[in-house]
């Protein structure tokens, strides 16, 4: 399995490592302590992904990082406030990706970066008729590809990843769009409509609402 180091001002709010949480790569979360990076003397990651507090100076902190013994040689991702963009294409890191991506955006950009893993890929996820490519980014319908937007189908993934599972719209918001999206729910609940008329019946039947309380995903 592909593993990935994650340093982080705070990793457990990362939307970085929700969005990467059930992909087919081992996610180790590392923190960035009082502006500081610290890496255990390890076996080196496939990536490392650098995501510093929000406007600080990122260039001491990839400085450090690309001299570390471990992860100094590794194809490195850092998160980049909009402030820095300009910098980005000096700055001595292999990609970069905005603070606020799509999670779609965030997957895309490391499975790029660590590469195929043939043994590890994750298999497509089916219901019926409905079949899910987690990494192809693709929905189809008795082998007919849904025309979903980048958003639907990230919505789409989320649900059928969790069968059974109840999410509020917050949680949805801040799973799927991510933490720092600025919409109302409300959008959460046109984005369950559009995917519904896209699916049909009978498997739009299978997104379910949770009065009161927002939508799951039922398998049968």
């Amino acid at each position: 399995m592909r593993s990935v180091y994650l340093f982080s001002h705070a990793p457990s709010e990362s939307p970085i490592r929700d969005a990467l949480e059930y992909g087919s790569c081992h996610v180790e979360t590392h923190a960035l302590v009082e502006g500081r990076f610290v890496c255990p003397i390890t076996a080196p990651p496939h990536l490392a992904i650098l995501e510093p507090p929000p406007s600080v100076p990122i260039a001491p902190l990839l400085s450090a990082m690309r001299r570390h013994p471990v992860v100094g040689r590794v194809p490195s991702l850092v998160v980049l406030d909009t402030r820095w963009l300009s910098m980005a294409s000096r700055m001595p890191c292999t990609d970069f990706i905005l603070r606020d991506a799509p999670p779609a955006e965030i997957v895309a950009r490391v499975s790029r970066l660590v590469g195929d893993d043939v043994d590890t890929r994750q298999q497509p996820v089916t219901f019926g008729s409905l079949q899910v490519d987690l990494e192809g980014f693709e929905a189809r319908i008795d082998g007919v590809i849904l025309r979903l937007t980048p958003q639907e189908f990230a919505l789409l993934r989320h649900f059928v990843t969790h069968p059974g599972r109840a999410w509020s719209r917050d949680v949805l918001l801040a799973r799927v769009w991510g933490h720092r999206y600025n919409g109302g729910t409300r959008t959460v609940d046109i984005h369950v409509r559009r995917l519904r008329v896209k699916l049909a019946a009978p498997h739009a039947g299978q997104l379910q609402t949770v009065r009161g309380f927002g939508y799951k995903w039922m398998t049968t």
